[in-house]
């Protein structure tokens, strides 16, 4: 209670011009305050929206000039989806030999070759894909020898020739073919004990 009477009694003996000037920064200091309180997360806020806004406005920038470059959008989808279709068949995501082996045997009976073995061997883990080593062996003449591996080149299935060894019986050609087949992804090892896939029969032509 004294201390309060103390302090008006100081406040007596002060100008009012000092009282004034001090009743003014005191509301100036309590404004800023509230100001910076109120004010900044506000503009914490504004500016994540602005950066935002600029990120999609960039997004947009992008999508216009591929629409200017590309009008024909639904074309060029078209078209990308093929291509993705043949990559598909060329490099596969399983290396399933049957269906190696059905387009082998539609090349042989396209060209009129005798398909008389498949081999496969084991498969072998490369970095990021898968790799098959087979063994094909035929029976035909001349040309339609030439017929069955230019179809086997222009095949869908990607394969790699490694090497050949063509023997001559009678008026047939006997040729062996070394090849590989590749598909992506990489599987776990064999467990132990696994045999080696053994050669598939192919069925004699009626």
């Amino acid at each position: 209670m004294m201390g309060k009477q103390k302090l008006i009694e100081l406040l007596k003996g002060v100008a009012p011009s000092y009282l004034v000037a001090l009743y003014l920064v005191l509301v100036l200091a309590l404004g800023m305050l509230i100001s910076s309180l109120l004010l900044y997360p506000q503009e914490q806020r504004i500016g994540e929206l602005t950066r935002q806004l600029q990120v999609e406005q960039q997004k947009l920038t992008v999508v216009e000039n591929f629409i200017l470059a590309n009008p024909d959008a639904d074309k060029r989808l078209f078209e990308l989806q093929q291509s993705l279709a043949r990559v598909e068949k060329a490099l596969p995501g399983s290396l399933d030999v049957s269906l190696f082996m059905a387009q082998l045997q539609r090349d042989a009976a396209a060209t009129g070759v005798k398909l008389t073995n498949v081999k496969p061997s084991a498969l072998v883990d490369r970095a990021g894909y898968r790799e098959m080593p087979i063994e094909v062996a035929i029976e035909g003449n001349y040309h339609a020898t030439l017929a069955f591996l230019k179809k086997l080149e222009d095949g869908e299935r990607f394969n790699l020739p490694t090497g050949f060894l063509v023997q001559r019986k009678q008026d047939k050609l006997t040729t062996r073919l070394n090849m590989q087949i590749f598909c992506y992804g990489v599987t776990p090892r064999p467990a132990a004990g696994t045999a080696t896939p053994a050669a598939v029969p192919v069925p004699a032509a009626r």
